[in-house]
């Protein structure tokens, strides 16, 4: 169990110091622009709507370092934007407890996961992964290979795409400032069973840069609150 949890610690330290990390290639080129609907579903069909409990197995693969596996509790709210996550090692020892609602209240953080940078990182992948980019909608239209892209402008000058494939898999996309990709979460059409609803049984996201990293996501278990 020490050893696990040591290497839990050595990934996500790193992980996260290379949060900023840039340097791939720059937005999806809308070939068919179309005009501005900030209220199409199509931008927001990746995104679970309403309140959500997940547990997911997170595997974290890390550049010249072992790769180890997670395991991730975590509340979405979409009307509230409210986030509420635990990190711990698959042998339950809590790494990370949290939650969000415009500010980030720590629980319990084991060092290295005690950092301000750490928190505001975790909070900032899964914000990414499960609510509909901050900003406003500023292009929208279809590539090359008829995927629809939706193209959101943040308040801090970077920009995030939202691909949805023919196929119904779709992808997220964000950009720094200098229009370089930091991040990317992929999907496919399979992964995503009616009988889990809208939250897909496994999401990749991956960090792009002279170190890069990524994490998947299987989910194990979600469960629609309220109902």
């Amino acid at each position: 169990m020490r050893s696990s949890f040591l290497r839990c610690c050595l990934l996500l330290a790193l992980l996260f110091q290379m949060i900023s990390c840039a340097g791939a290639p720059g937005p999806v080129v809308i070939e068919r622009p179309l005009r501005l609907n900030p209220g199409d579903t199509r931008c927001l069909a990746p995104f679970p709507d309403g309140e959500w409990q997940l547990v997911h197995s997170i595997h974290v693969a890390l550049s010249g370092v072992s790769q180890t596996t997670l395991v991730g509790v975590t509340a979405l709210d979409s009307m509230t934007g409210a986030v509420a996550c635990v990190l711990m090692t698959v042998e339950g020892m809590v790494l990370f407890d949290a939650r969000y609602d415009g500010e980030i209240h720590s629980r319990r953080s084991l060092p290295p996961f005690d950092s301000v940078a750490f928190a505001r990182g975790l909070i900032n992948d899964i914000r990414l992964m499960f609510f509909p980019p901050d900003g406003r909608l500023v292009a929208s239209g279809r590539s090359g290979d008829g995927a629809f892209i939706c193209r959101y402008r943040t308040a801090d000058s970077m920009t995030v795409d939202v691909v949805v494939h023919e196929d119904n898999g779709w992808e997220i996309r964000q950009y720094d400032r200098d229009d370089s990709l930091i991040r990317s979460l992929k999907t496919d059409p399979d992964s995503r069973p009616a009988e889990k609803g809208p939250i897909p049984s496994r999401l990749k996201l991956t960090a792009s840069g002279p170190a890069e990293y990524a994490l998947t996501l299987d989910l194990i278990e979600a469960w629609e609150l309220g109902k």
